[in-house]
C-alpha cells in the first residue's frame, strides 16, 4: 500500500468519525430540548395551579352562601282550622294534648252551647314555629277536616334593618350623652343637646317595641281551630229525681208568673177603654132607667 492509498483511507476514518460525532450531539441536543420541553411542560403545569385559586374562590363563595343560609329567616306563621267532631269534649281534650306535646300554648278559649243542641270550640293556639308544621299535621287529625287556611309573612328584611338602625341609633345616643357631659355650652345648647337625646331614646324605644313584636310572632306561630259539635250535647251525669221535680217546679212557677204578668198588662192595656166606656155607657144607662120609671 503506497502513501496515496494511506491517505485515502484515513480520510475515509476521518469523515466516519466526524459523522458519528456530530450525530451524538445531535441526539445530547435531542435530549436536552427534552428535558427543556419537559421542564417547560413542568412550567406550564405550575403555571396552571393558581387555578387553584379558582377553587378557593368557589369555595370562598359556598361560605358566603352557607353564611347567608345560617342567617334564620323571620317568618310569621298564621292558620285557621274548622273541623267536624262526634263530641267536642272528647276533642278538646285530645286538642290540650297536642298543644302540650308541640310545646305550646292556649291563648284563648270559647265554648258556646246548651243542653240539647250542638256547641262549637274555638281556640287561639300559639305553637313554636319549628312545631308548626307537625302540629297542623297532627290537629288535622282531630276530626272531619272542613276547611283548612295557612299564611305566612317573611319578615326578614324589616327585622334585620331595625336591628341596624337601632345599633346606629344606641351610638348616636352615647355620642350625645358624652357630649353632654363634656359640653361646657350655654344653656340653650344643652337644653338642645338634652332635647335630642330624648328623641333618640324615644326611637330606640319605638324599634325595641316593634322588635319584640316580631321576635314574638315569628317564635310563635298563631293557629286557631274552630271544632262544631255533630250531635247533640248530652251532660255528664243525667239530672237526679229531685233536680228534675225542682226544675218542673220551677218551670210551671215561671210559667205561672209570666201568665199573671201578661194578664196585668193585659188589664193595664184595657183601663183606658174602661174610661171611655163608663162615661158614655152611664150615661145612656141612666136615660134608658128614666124612661122605664
Amino acid at each position: 500500500m503506497n502513501i496515496k492509498q494511506l491517505l485515502r483511507v484515513a480520510g475515509l476514518f476521518g469523515i466516519a468519525g466526524f459523522a458519528l460525532l456530530t450525530h451524538v450531539g445531535c441526539g445530547g441536543g435531542d435530549d436536552e430540548g427534552g428535558a427543556e420541553d419537559t421542564a417547560a411542560s413542568g412550567s406550564t403545569v405550575e403555571s396552571n395551579t393558581p387555578a387553584s385559586g379558582g377553587e378557593a374562590k368557589l369555595v370562598s363563595n359556598d361560605s358566603a352562601k352557607a353564611a347567608r343560609a345560617a342567617i334564620p329567616r323571620k317568618i310569621i306563621y298564621t292558620a285557621q282550622v274548622q273541623l267536624v267532631a262526634e263530641n267536642l269534649t272528647t276533642a278538646q281534650g285530645k286538642l290540650t294534648q297536642l298543644v302540650k306535646t308541640h310545646k305550646g300554648y292556649v291563648d284563648e278559649t270559647n265554648i258556646g252551647g246548651a243542653a240539647g243542641a250542638p256547641r262549637q270550640g274555638t281556640w287561639k293556639v300559639r305553637v313554636p314555629a319549628e312545631e308548626y308544621e307537625a302540629f297542623m299535621g297532627a290537629v288535622a287529625k282531630l276530626g272531619e277536616l272542613q276547611t283548612i287556611h295557612s299564611d305566612s309573612q317573611d319578615v326578614s328584611a324589616e327585622y334585620y334593618d331595625l336591628e341596624a338602625r337601632l345599633s346606629n341609633k344606641r351610638v348616636e345616643e352615647q355620642r350625645l350623652i358624652k357630649h353632654l357631659e363634656k359640653s361646657t355650652a350655654r344653656l340653650t345648647d344643652i337644653l338642645a343637646v338634652e332635647r335630642e337625646i330624648s328623641r333618640v331614646r324615644g326611637e330606640i324605644e319605638q324599634m325595641q317595641g316593634r322588635l319584640r313584636l316580631l321576635a314574638n310572632l315569628t317564635s310563635l306561630t298563631t293557629i286557631t281551630v274552630t271544632i262544631n259539635e255533630i250531635k247533640n250535647y248530652v251532660p255528664p251525669a243525667p239530672p237526679t229525681f229531685g233536680a228534675r221535680l225542682a226544675r218542673t217546679f220551677q218551670g210551671s212557677l215561671g210559667q205561672l208568673i209570666d201568665t199573671a204578668k201578661d194578664l196585668t198588662i193585659l188589664f193595664v192595656a184595657f183601663v183606658p177603654w174602661l174610661v171611655v166606656l163608663s162615661l158614655i155607657g152611664v150615661p145612656i144607662y141612666l136615660m134608658q132607667r128614666r124612661k122605664r120609671g
